[in-house]
């Protein structure tokens, strides 16, 4: 017999027995929020009322009689559309003592009921291997946030709080056995999962940490940048205190030792942890080959450079400016790649000592010396021809200029 198969978790998607189901004209529609939250509640049903109440709440101007029987048609539509999609010709909701069930004559699998159970598989083992391993099956199976296309919709929102605190509960109890047994390693995947997840809630921090703990410093720097970058252009922040912590401590740390809390003011000289890696300093700071065009930098770097150039007007004038450049939206067939050719364009159209780095989902920020405020169009007029050329026309592009002497003194008030 055919089973049905359902993903709920980081998108819905149907199987039945070898073959997808698609449901037309479901996806947004209260069909589709019935049949989602019949199959989140599993054998045990949920109440009719609360059905009614999650799919017309209070605000439709419905008295009880026109809610029960807008509910009876959205269940006979649903009915329609399984039937449509290929699915057996049955009844499928089943409404007994108040509590609305999916039934089936055939069987019926999610990674949302299997998941749950092996959570409470793991919480019934007794301390030992077999617990351990019952977590470790349980966190595999959580791949994303439950129905994230309806996690608007209150019902979903708070059973997606629900299953994302049984996961933590799996990350939590791997996390300590882990950390007991010095498995860096596992530990490292553990938190590489949960970051692809949730790229947004620091789980970088403990990746970035966790590779410091097994001397991995060139893995924890390619993190932090990775990271700095994700913020910058999806949504234009600077670096957490914790990010910026952890940047520190990759600074202080490298091959030749290890900070250990004992001997936090008692380090061997910095002549010996330098020792010998003048060749290695040398290869990092100078490019390889005599490259054109401008820098690209992430944003935290970018930021540093700016304060070292402003400074550096006490010696002399770089005639630094700051120019902001905004691509405004194309076509949504190429919307997805436009900024990555624009960063091509402005490397491009840049001289080697310029530098850029790009700042939340539309916009560049480029550092320019030696130029006046003047040949700003001149540069953007050159950075806008050869991105249209690559781009073929894919959105247009705004530009702001302004010196750098100019907006320290709207900051400070005074020049330096």
């Amino acid at each position: 017999m055919d089973t049905l198969q359902v993903q709920m978790f980081g998108g819905f998607a149907i199987r039945y027995g070898d073959h997808p189901v698609l449901l037309k004209k479901i996806d947004s529609s209260k069909a589709a929020r019935l049949f989602q939250m019949l199959l989140v509640a599993g054998p045990e049903g949920i109440a009719k009322s609360e059905l009614i109440d999650n799919l017309y709440g209070w605000d439709e101007g419905l008295d009880a009689v026109s809610r029960n029987r807008n509910l009876n048609n959205v269940i006979y539509r649903l009915k329609g559309i399984l039937v449509g999609a290929g699915l057996p010709r049955e009844n499928y909701v089943e409404i007994t003592d108040g509590i609305c069930r999916f039934v089936s004559s055939f069987p019926v699998e999610s990674d949302v009921r299997r998941f749950a159970e092996a959570v409470a598989k793991a919480d019934a083992c007794p301390e030992g291997p077999e617990r351990i391993a019952g977590y470790e099956r349980a966190n595999r199976m959580y791949v994303g946030e439950l129905l994230p296309m309806n996690i608007s919709f209150q019902w979903i929102f708070e059973k997606n709080i629900y299953y994302k605190s049984l996961y933590s509960k799996t990350i939590d109890e791997l996390e300590k056995e882990y950390r007991r047994n010095n498995d860096f390693l596992n530990l490292l995947n553990l938190y590489t999962r949960a970051a692809v997840i949730y790229p947004y809630e620091e789980w970088q921090v403990k990746q970035i940490r966790c590779n410091l703990e097994m001397y991995r410093y060139e893995e924890a720097m390619e993190i932090y940048n990775q990271t700095m970058e994700m913020y910058a252009r999806d949504m234009g922040n600077p670096p957490t205190e914790e990010m910026q912590r952890c940047f520190e401590e990759i600074k202080l740390r490298d091959a030749h030792h290890r900070r250990e809390r004992r001997s936090l003011t008692s380090l061997k000289t910095m002549d010996t942890v330098f020792m010998g890696r003048e060749g290695n300093i040398i290869k990092t700071i100078f490019e390889k080959d005599n490259s054109s065009g401008a820098y690209y930098c992430t944003y935290p770097s970018f930021i540093d450079y700016c304060r070292v150039l402003v400074r550096s007007r006490r010696r002399h004038d770089p005639r630094a400016m700051l120019l902001f450049l905004t691509l405004t939206r194309g076509s949504r067939r190429s919307e997805p790649n436009q900024m990555d050719v624009l960063k091509e364009a402005i490397g491009r159209s840049l001289r080697r000592g310029d530098t850029y780095t790009r700042y939340g989902n539309r916009h560049f920020i480029l550092m320019l010396t030696d130029i006046n405020k003047e040949d700003c169009g001149i540069v953007f007029s050159r950075i806008e021809r050869t991105y249209h050329e690559m781009a073929h026309g894919g959105g247009e592009l705004w530009y702001h200029a302004v010196m750098t002497q100019e907006l320290e003194t709207a900051v400070n008030g005074t020049m330096p």
